[in-house]
């Protein structure tokens, strides 16, 4: 595959929250899948677009999650993306897509924020993972946008209860996560920002109340 920022947007959002696996068939067969759920369905139509140019194919489609009614969802199956994706990810292998330009760089990360970020009226933006390591690249190359991410910090124990959709789930892994000081949002409006329209107004809002944007 060939570095370009719709790639490295796809790395940045799979990452984040995608899951990569393989299903097995009746057949006897396996199929590689790639898949990302969330409740903003412009992020979901963003990582769908992103991945029909980067296989040179039709988009996949977005659908709602009928279950809850509350998520959109879309799935591809990809033997060369399962391979470049699947988790725990080698960021070693995945450098030369991300590092290629600083635009493949800007576009991973704000796949990952989209994915796994949430900025809080006060303008505080967080970022959770429970890959250490994919947390403290992340922050290296924030820095290279001037912008000055803090931690990581442990956000939650394994063995922690934890509740979704009216379910209780225990934890299997520690979760961690870094935040940018405030005083570099701006930076990250110019550079990064976010794809969903409820983060990037709450960004804007906050800048314009601070005066950092007319």
């Amino acid at each position: 595959m060939e570095p370009s920022e719709d790639l490295a947007y796809v790395i940045g959002a799979v990452c984040g929250d995608g899951y990569v696996g393989l299903e097995r068939r009746r057949e006897g067969y396996t199929r590689a899948i790639i898949y990302l759920r969330a409740k903003d369905k412009e992020f979901v139509e963003e990582l769908a677009i992103r991945i029909g140019r980067v296989l040179n194919r039709p988009p996949p489609k977005v659908k709602i999650l009928r279950s809850t009614g509350r998520y959109y969802y879309t799935q591809v199956r990809s033997k060369t993306l399962y391979e470049l994706l699947k988790k725990p990810v080698d960021l070693e292998r995945l450098r030369k897509y991300i590092e290629h330009c600083d635009k493949c760089s800007a576009a991973f990360l704000r796949g990952f924020f989209d994915a796994e970020g949430s900025i809080l009226k006060d303008g505080s933006i967080y970022v959770g993972n429970s890959d250490y390591r994919l947390l403290k690249y992340v922050q290296s190359l924030l820095g290279r946008f001037k912008i000055v991410a803090m931690g990581p910090n442990l956000l939650c124990r394994r063995g922690s209860i934890t509740h979704s959709n009216g379910k209780q789930y225990t934890r299997r892994h520690d979760s961690y996560y870094i935040y940018i000081k405030r005083s570099y949002n701006t930076w990250f409006y110019k550079y990064i920002g976010f794809t969903i329209k409820r983060k990037q107004e709450r960004l804007v809002n906050y800048l314009r109340r601070t005066g950092r944007l007319e």
